[in-house]
């Protein structure tokens, strides 16, 4: 009876001895870096915070691998210091831009970096504002198409408007994201602008947004089109301190 027991002891852990083989892969120590531009204005591709990400697929060990996504700064920039070195393929991925060319065989060591550039489906263009006596705010702009032939149908524009300088779909006071404070297009491209010079022929109004006194907001107005991400294209932020 001691020999069965005593050999139930021993068979567990000859087991889990087998089991614990030491892992001798490095951890995911490499640095990726880089800017995502506009290639119309050669300037910080103008977003939101984390609308759209560097899509990056490690070719090293998968001709299938999955997806990793690094999600793009407000400011256009990206960085991730937690990858494996490796090669990948590398694009800039879901945002309200034309598809975006691929970066093939990308090897990355310890350190690397990779910009882009991107081709936006609109821009915002001629934005104006102003404030009331009574603290309410209307704002103004016409909208541009760098590309027409494709240019998926433009479904509105809206502004957004955040206590912070973050701001964007993903980042706002969602008392002034409502229906009624946006202009809702539905239209193709050759019913609002010229198909030539891709300048728009509308200017769109959105007024009547209460702000509060005393208060500083930070203010951009967006555009969208009907793609499959449906993200949008925004303004320059503008600062507007309520008296």
């Amino acid at each position: 009876m001691k020999k069965l027991f005593l050999l139930c002891a021993i068979v567990p852990s000859l087991w889990m001895s087998s089991c614990m083989k030491t892992d001798n892969y490095d951890g995911p120590n490499a640095a990726l870096s880089g800017t995502v531009y506009d290639e119309t204005t050669k300037e910080p591709f103008l977003t939101g915070p984390g609308e759209f990400s560097i899509r990056l697929l490690e070719t090293s060990w998968s001709d299938n691998p999955a997806p990793q996504d690094l999600p793009v700064k407000q400011e256009g920039s990206y960085q991730n210091t937690k990858l494996f070195q490796a090669t990948y393929t590398l694009q800039p991925y879901a945002g309200a831009f034309w598809p975006a060319a691929k970066v093939e065989d990308f090897k990355l060591g310890d350190k690397g970096t990779q910009d882009f550039n991107v081709v936006p489906y609109l821009k915002i263009k001629n934005v104006k504002w102003t404030l009331s006596a009574d603290n309410k705010l209307s704002m103004s702009c016409t909208l541009e198409a760098p590309v027409v032939a494709g240019l998926p149908q433009v479904i509105e524009v809206r502004p957004f408007l955040s206590l912070t300088p973050y701001v964007g779909a993903g980042s706002r006071i969602d008392a002034y994201f409502k229906d009624e404070y946006r202009a809702l297009i539905n239209k193709n491209w050759s019913e609002i602008g010229d198909v030539n010079t891709g300048i728009g022929n509308e200017t769109y109004h959105i007024d009547g947004l209460q702000l509060k006194s005393g208060y500083t907001y930070y203010v951009r107005m967006g555009a969208k089109v009907r793609d499959t991400f449906e993200k949008f294209n925004y303004s320059a932020i503008e600062t507007i301190k309520v008296p």
